[in-house]
């Protein structure tokens, strides 16, 4: 008789908590050597690898040199405007939380965030509710 072959599931991801990351992990994932040189000698430059190493409603974010445990931004309209990391030259509109008004940026076609519009319209149809608060 054959043993019985038994049928493992793989294991499900963790899946990312609520919330954005402030920045976007640097171009190639790569962070730079010179300004990093330090903990990238120990390793101390990250404390995390996915969200699920982090506490809380904390993410796993990237930092100056390295991925670490953070506060997520709740809304994408906090988002920081972010330019990608392509030379491509759009014309976009992002909200601004400290003027809390929708303002131009150019981007370059590829990363940034979803604080990203394509017209001034969308923008402040996408982050209104935050005008009225």
């Amino acid at each position: 008789l054959a043993a019985p072959r038994l049928l493992c599931a793989k294991p499900t991801p963790p899946a990312e908590k609520a919330g954005y990351c402030s920045r976007q992990p640097p171009l190639g994932g790569v962070f730079d050597e010179e300004h990093c040189s330090a903990c990238l000698k120990d390793q101390s430059c990250s404390n995390c690898s996915s969200d699920a190493d982090c506490p809380g409603e904390a993410k796993c974010c990237p930092g100056d040199c390295g991925f670490t445990c953070q506060a997520p931004v709740k809304d994408f309209c906090h988002l920081p405007s972010v330019c990608g990391s392509c030379k491509a030259l759009f014309v976009r509109f992002f909200y601004n939380s400290s003027s809390r008004a929708c303002e131009e940026f150019v981007y370059g076609g590829c990363g940034g965030n979803k604080n990203n519009f394509e017209t001034k319209e969308d923008c402040s149809q996408a982050c209104q509710h935050l005008d009225a608060a």
